[in-house]
């Protein structure tokens, strides 16, 4: 994900508060002296009020492990600090965690402000490079844990080291999140946690972690603050037939200019799960039938969710049951999930036709129920999660709506479950459609341990497109049930060419019972051979755009598979 605006201000040494907003940075450039902890006869450096330590149980506020006095040593040019690795249990995790005093200083953070948290490091060479993704105690491996003081539990977020995509290599990494404050005033740095964890049985003898900077980073420009969604006949889509409101036009606060938006918690109660904030799509002039409202991410634009905010449409003319609907929809900018659930009900969509998704957290989680689902538009590609973290909850009434050659990776949790305890024990259903593909990462988990008597599978109706589920664990494949349609006992009812006749291209639609190989053949009328091809067909529905023959005319098409064969006369217009 893009970063947020920053303010460039470089390194420096020490705190510094400016315009009224929190700005934290340190290089590591100061130290500490100071008498081992656990044994007064050793002597520890320690980078200036930070401390490294590890734990009995691999949390980091756990019981430290008192048989290690980790410390640090200046090196280099700019005598920044490196920890031999020799000095730490490389099955445990590694923390480096400030102290109160680093933060005494600081103001307060500023209300509905989005900002950058940032770890910087680099290691001595390939074996020493902390393991990422959230499959570790505590649901993250390496990265850091952040802590903000509200009125309330304090609320913390995570960053996770991310190496996809990076040569292995390249020693240097950055772990970087973005997170939002809330409205209130009193919102104040309370920890930094950075973790680190080692590969298994990785040895580390020789090796260094290097130290380069934390930094907390607000954004450059205050966010632009969504409140409410507001549609009129100018956002009316008439192809659609639904109302598109970009986010821009949905800005209720804020400063002038805008590239990162927040949706807003204006509740009076302290955000829960209990006290929700709702922002309300309405319809100008309001109309008695329901109708459907975009809240639009384009490219460039990059939008937070506040904890516990959801969208909601507001009830139509003359009638308090029945709403308007509202649709998150992403075309092409980012979207951030720091914290918890954002919940989608009442046949809310969220719609992915492009851009990214950023989750921070291993419970950053979009929960679709009563009717909604996570639909990824057509030829589009959803990559949900990340390493692992993160989490996709299908409740009752919830699904996935894959249109044609749509592709969905799950790359976390896919929790199955009725998240009502009043009702029964219920199934998920999905459709694959022809070129649609649901794939799982290595990172990925099935579950339905919270499923009323863990009865809910994930039924797919097998429409044409295939699932990619090599990588699970056996025990979450069960809980993946394939519904394929029945083939007709006449062989040629299973086979449809649509359009026919066609101009350039056309559809072939084959009911296949299993799967097996394919002879297409091209015939003249008179009998002459023009083309012909292999394919292979899965069992369900499969489609394909054979290439037909150049020339205009009218030919016979013949499909046949050890199990059947039919020949169909198809026409070629070349108009």
């Amino acid at each position: 994900m893009r970063k947020i605006q920053l303010l460039l201000l470089g390194y420096v040494l020490s705190p510094v508060a400016v315009f009224s907003q929190l700005i934290y940075s340190n290089s590591f450039f100061y130290y500490d002296t100071l008498a081992c902890p656990f044994d007064s006869s050793k002597t520890i450096i320690t980078p200036k009020n930070w401390y490294l330590y590890q734990t009995t149980d691999g949390t980091w506020e756990g019981p430290a492990d008192s048989t290690r006095c980790i410390s640090v040593q200046p090196f280099g040019s700019f005598q920044q600090p490196r920890v031999a690795l020799s000095q730490i249990d490389p099955g445990k995790p590694l923390f480096l965690r400030a102290k109160p005093a680093e933060f005494a200083a600081l103001d307060y953070f500023e209300a509905n402000q989005l900002y950058n948290a940032q770890i910087s490091f680099h290691v001595s060479s390939n074996p020493a490079l902390p393991v990422a993704g959230a499959n570790c105690v505590q649901d993250l491996c390496s990265g850091f844990f952040v802590g903000i003081a509200v009125p309330g539990p304090t609320r913390f977020h995570t960053g996770l080291l991310n190496n996809t995509g990076l040569p292995p290599t390249y020693l240097y990494r950055d772990v970087v999140a973005c997170f939002p404050t809330e409205y209130f005033f009193e919102q104040q740095l309370a920890e930094f946690v950075a973790k680190f964890t080692f590969a298994q049985g990785v040895n580390l003898a020789n090796e260094f972690l290097h130290l380069d900077y934390a930094s907390i980073t607000p954004g450059f420009l205050q966010p632009g603050l969504i409140s409410e969604v507001n549609a009129d006949i100018d956002n009316y889509n008439p192809a659609s037939g639904e109302y598109d409101v970009n986010v821009a036009e949905a800005v209720t606060g804020g400063g002038f200019f805008f590239e990162n938006f927040l949706l807003q918690y204006t509740a009076p109660t302290f955000p829960s799960a209990q006290d929700p904030s709702y922002v309300v799509g309405t319809v100008e002039p309001n109309t008695p039938d329901p109708q459907v409202i975009n809240l639009v991410v384009d490219p460039f634009q990059t939008l937070e969710i506040q904890p516990f905010t959801y969208l909601v449409g507001a009830s139509v003319q003359g009638n308090d049951t029945l709403r308007h609907q509202v649709n998150l929809v992403n075309n092409g900018g980012d979207i951030c999930l720091n914290f918890v659930d954002f919940v989608l009900a009442g046949g809310e969509e969220y719609r992915h036709g492009g851009g990214n998704m950023s989750f921070n957290n291993a419970f950053s989680c979009m929960q679709f129920r009563d009717g909604s689902a996570l639909r990824v538009l057509e030829g589009a590609t959803l990559h949900y999660g990340n390493n692992g973290s993160g989490m996709l909850a299908l409740c009752a009434g919830g699904t996935i709506v894959l249109e044609r050659n749509a592709t969905l990776t799950v790359d976390c949790v896919l929790n199955l479950a009725e998240c009502n305890d009043a009702l029964p024990p219920q199934q998920i259903f999905m459709d694959l459609p022809p070129g649609a593909r649901l794939v799982f990462t290595d990172k990925a988990r099935l579950t339905n341990r919270f499923s009323q008597g863990q009865q809910m599978l994930l039924n797919v109706r097998m429409l044409g497109g295939t699932i990619e589920d090599w990588a699970l664990a056996s025990e979450d494949k069960a809980l993946i049930r394939r519904i394929y349609p029945e083939p007709s006992p006449h062989f040629d009812e299973n086979v449809t060419i649509a359009p026919n006749p066609f101009d350039e291209s056309f559809r072939l639609i084959f009911l296949a019972k299993k799967p097996e190989e394919v002879t297409l053949r091209w015939t003249t009328l008179s009998g002459q051979s023009v083309r012909e091809e292999k394919l292979w067909s899965v069992a369900g529905l499969n489609e394909w755009q054979p290439e037909p023959p150049v020339s205009a005319g009218a030919y016979l098409l013949t499909l046949e598979t050890p199990s059947g064969k039919t020949t169909k006369k198809v026409m070629k217009t070349g108009l």
